[in-house]
């Protein structure tokens, strides 16, 4: 039974040729990552983070800005994919992206398929990549 493949994004959704990429490489018999969906659906995350403090220092560890942004995934949607690999679509910011990672992980029990967007589109085939964080987390 097919089924649709959950896309996660804070800043932007994927446009149409990334999701074709992404589609290429997540669904169908013919995928490089066995998901066994046969479509992606776009969420978007809301965006309301905590903020630091005058100086740029944040009051909260990033375990626990982690528990706080796992409010934002649920409002999401996210408990609908608990017990399923979903996909995350890299935000600007590097530091929320690993507490976003980090926080799909404790919502649903696997690391996210991460679909990053090259900064500079001569890095990587296509101006992005798509990486199975579970998968190399099970193997460390």
């Amino acid at each position: 039974m097919s089924r649709d493949l959950s896309c996660y994004y804070l800043d932007e959704p994927l446009c149409e040729a990334e999701l074709d990429f992404a589609g290429g490489i997540l669904l169908g018999p013919w995928a490089r990552f066995r998901t066994g969906a046969s479509a992606l659906t776009q969420k978007r995350v809301p965006a309301v983070l905590p903020l630091p403090d005058d100086h740029g220092v944040y009051g909260q560890t990033r375990e626990e800005r982690a528990r706080i942004v796992g409010a934002n995934l649920r409002h999401a949607g996210i408990r609908q994919d608990n017990g399923r690999q979903v996909v995350w679509v890299m935000p600007h910011d590097k530091e929320w992206d690993a507490i976003f990672q980090f926080a799909i992980r404790k919502e649903t029990g696997y690391g996210p398929y991460v679909v990053q967007r090259a900064a500079d589109e001569s890095d990587m085939q296509n101006g992005m990549r798509v990486i199975d964080t579970h998968m190399l987390l099970s193997r460390l």
